[in-house]
């Protein structure tokens, strides 16, 4: 099991260099396919691989968070989770800047499942927790590093990758203090919700 949630690991972080490498030659040759195919791209490459990896037990749904918390888990995870959103609410009052969570929400639902698989992957080969959640926030820098010499290097794209590691990071904390897949995500998807709301610049 540690060896397939290794390949599947392995498979996910690759994909977008195979995806890159064969869509240019598929793509016109898919008629009135290429458009559905394009927009659904993102959602197979984040969400099926890890389900698939879930389906054949390569990965065990506990470890990633998915499921076995008590009661207690939940009201102790609501409450750090509370404090992670706090402490996003007085930075986005403090600094009214395009901060780390300021992409789309979509972007957010997809990024979850993948770190979400590489911790639990990561969970079957080292005993400790705190490694394993180390080493899952390493493979997403590392698909992030991929995605970044993918698509240059101009100062936008070093703005967007330095951001997507933030929020790895503050992923890879949530669910360090919580082992809950569902508050983790769902507090991500709250601050970027809070952080692209529109706001008025403030006047002297």
């Amino acid at each position: 099991m540690p060896w397939e949630a290794a390949v599947w690991s392995i498979a996910l972080i690759i994909s977008p260099i195979v995806g890159n490498w064969t869509w240019p030659r598929l793509r016109y040759r898919l008629g009135s396919w290429r458009e559905p195919l394009e927009s659904a791209a993102p959602w197979v490459y984040s969400l099926l691989l890890p389900y698939l990896a879930l389906l054949t037990g390569s990965i065990i749904g506990r470890d990633a968070g998915l499921y076995g918390h008590s009661l207690s888990n939940w009201v102790s995870a609501a409450v750090a989770c509370g404090l992670g959103l706090t402490a996003a609410i007085l930075l986005l009052r403090t600094r009214p800047l395009k901060l780390p969570w300021s992409h789309t929400l979509s972007e957010t639902l997809r990024e979850e499942p993948r770190w979400a698989m590489y911790r639990a992957s990561a969970a079957l080969w080292f005993v400790s927790f705190p490694v394993s959640v180390g080493i899952g926030a390493s493979l997403a820098f590392a698909e992030t590093a991929i995605w970044f010499l993918q698509e240059g290097k101009t100062d936008r794209i070093k703005l967007a990758a330095g951001a997507r590691l933030l929020r790895a990071i503050f992923s890879g904390l949530l669910f360090g203090l919580t082992r809950n897949f569902w508050l983790t995500a769902a507090t991500q998807a709250v601050i970027v919700t809070l952080f692209n709301m529109p706001r008025s610049e403030e006047t002297n």
